[in-house]
């Protein structure tokens, strides 16, 4: 199962808990228009969005010889 793992950044107390709501929020609004379903286990200054599906696939460009 892919995993996301969001910061809360540097502030502290209640303003950090904001930060990391507003940004759990917006990560999880994109993977909810590609996945079905979504986790969301908050930590400690971080969260971590489990979801069913593939991740996201990186284009990888051949270097020249």
């Amino acid at each position: 199962m892919p995993v996301v793992t969001v910061r809360a950044g540097s502030k502290t107390g209640p303003a950090q808990l904001d930060a990391l709501v507003r940004k759990v929020t917006q990560k999880t609004s994109g993977l909810l228009q590609e996945n079905d379903r979504v986790l969301v286990v908050y930590r400690e200054g971080h969260a971590s969005l489990y979801y069913e599906g593939e991740p996201p696939s990186r284009v990888v460009t051949p270097r020249p010889v």
